[in-house]
């Protein structure tokens, strides 16, 4: 009997056609990069609201508007007398009539908070620790908390995968008018999620553009910073021979006399914020909008000569040139705070929906294939968690501030030249002397313009140990020059003294006798 045999025809692949490549493009790229693009997200979509979630926990920035506001001379005279000895570097308006304004105060030791102040009565409410919401969202979103210049290219470069997400879920996409009102929940869990899926990506359509648009915008301006091109205009700079030129002392300006001296020099504006010179080099600068909710205050800016008030530079955001003015539109564009609440509820609805997508997409890839082991790409993103990380325990170590002493020892102060300095030995719990001291530096009105400081200490009109020698950067009010000594040295020390030196090359000195008990460790 003879057998037939069949000659065994292999059936050829079938190609896939271009709608399969292209959503098996989204789908690998929705799960694989999930993770990060989940992070991103979420952090984003919280801090378009996180000034809400401050004022909703902290009671301090609560107000109910009540007539007319007072003047900012008279919120900041509330503060400092609050807080006597601490530097008002910054007072700002917030997101509304509701929240109270806010004052960026550093006291003599370096510990920094916000204090917030009623605008409608002048009283102070309470201070904050600038650890806020707000802060640890806007920052983990913008950076990973990692140095702007690793973690912001990092983040920005999420827009191309949005890019490609957004595309191929579009071409992937059939009946979109369907599909935008089709949730079919009696399918079962898999069929209405998927179903949620493709109607809020339909949907955030403009969302995601914007966002894609604002992302490398935020890019590019990174890009050109390390260029050496920033986007935003230049500041006038104080030149040293001026800063020599103002003598021993800079006044120290009554603030309703700098928000009339802003406000003379650019009619039109609504002032939002004030930034106090903490150097001597550095200008005043007052801030605000024009009518335009589009733009950041900093479009429009009035900076002034600290010593005479006389305007430096007036910058209206007409005058900035496109890029500039573009670049002020980035951050109300992506976060959405340019109509207020209204729209920032819009945005953060359409950034709960985003986040959404990225958490659905990964369901529903999972229960497509059923994969429950880590992808190559899931563990290539493992680095940037792990730097993220790292990064992080950094960025809460700074908010970490220097404990004030338990107690103080206060020398009776001493003037020469118009100029008092006041020292102040720290002392343990126990009366102890701690070794660490301040010599404070203030004048009547006055920033005192000094460059550097030796404090000493010595016995029988010999020095002991070595002096130490400190640079003045900041030039503010209440000027505190720290000095840190074996506390040895100082029990046996009979004498401290300090050598000031002004930006005018004059030195003046100042001596205190250390008189037992004063000193005496327990």
């Amino acid at each position: 009997m003879s057998m037939v045999q069949r000659a065994s025809v292999a059936t050829p692949k079938k190609k896939k056609s271009e709608r399969r490549k292209l959503y098996e493009l989204h789908s690998w790229v929705g799960f694989h990069l999930a993770t990060i693009m989940f992070v991103v997200l979420f952090t984003g979509t919280v801090a378009t609201i996180a000034h809400e979630i401050d004022w909703i926990f902290q009671h301090d920035m609560k107000v109910s508007p009540d007539g007319e506001k007072v003047s900012w001379g008279e919120m900041t005279a509330a503060i400092q007398a609050a807080y006597p000895e601490a530097n008002i570097m910054r007072l700002q308006t917030m997101m509304g009539d509701h929240f109270a304004y806010r004052a960026f105060v550093i006291d003599p030791y370096g510990v920094p908070s916000y204090v917030h102040v009623n605008q409608w009565t002048g009283e102070v409410t309470g201070a904050t620790h600038p650890l806020t919401v707000q802060r640890v969202f806007r920052d983990l979103h913008r950076y990973l908390f990692m140095p702007g210049l690793i973690g912001l290219p990092i983040v920005c470069s999420m827009a191309f995968i949005l890019c490609i997400s957004l595309y191929t879920g579009l071409k992937t996409s059939r009946n979109w008018r369907t599909l935008m009102t089709r949730i079919r929940i009696s399918k079962g869990p898999r069929t209405a999620i998927g179903d949620a899926h493709k109607a809020a990506g339909l949907w955030g359509i403009w969302f995601f553009v914007v966002m894609i648009i604002t992302s490398f915008w935020y890019l590019a301006e990174w890009g050109s910073a390390i260029g050496g091109q920033p986007f935003i205009p230049d500041r006038p700079v104080i030149t040293a021979e001026q800063v020599e030129r103002f003598g021993d002392t800079i006044p120290q300006h009554d603030v309703d006399d700098i928000i009339l001296a802003a406000k003379t020099a650019m009619p039109s504006l609504e002032v939002e914020n004030l930034f106090l010179a903490d150097r001597a080099n550095a200008p005043i600068l007052v801030n605000g909008s024009r009518g335009n909710p589009i733009l950041r205050p900093r479009a429009n800016q009035v900076f002034l000569d600290p010593s005479t008030l006389e305007p430096m530079t007036v910058q209206y955001s007409e005058d900035i040139g496109w890029v500039a003015w573009l670049n002020e539109t980035a951050d109300p564009i992506h976060f959405g705070f340019f109509g207020g609440l209204p729209t920032k509820l819009i945005w953060f609805i359409f950034g709960v929906a985003m986040t959404g997508l990225s958490a659905s997409g990964v369901w529903l890839t999972y229960k497509r294939l059923k994969k429950a082991s880590i992808s190559r790409a899931q563990i290539a993103t493992f680095p940037v968690f792990m730097l993220a990380t790292f990064f992080g325990y950094h960025y809460l170590d700074r908010y970490d501030y220097p404990t004030p002493p338990a107690a103080e020892l206060v020398l009776p102060s001493e003037s020469v030249a118009g100029i008092k300095a006041t020292p102040r030995l720290a002392t343990s719990s126990d009366g102890g002397v701690t070794g660490a001291l301040q010599v404070r530096l203030s004048a009547a009105g006055a920033r005192v313009n000094a460059r550097l400081a030796e404090i000493a200490l010595s016995t029988n009109g010999e020095r002991i140990g070595t002096p130490v020698e400190t640079p003045l950067r900041f030039q503010v009010a209440y000027l505190p020059i720290p000095a840190e000594f074996p506390p040895e040295d100082v029990l046996a020390a009979d004498e401290l003294s300090a050598s000031i030196e002004l930006a005018s090359g004059q030195r003046l000195e100042f001596e205190w006798p250390l008189e037992l008990p004063l000193h005496a460790s327990p």
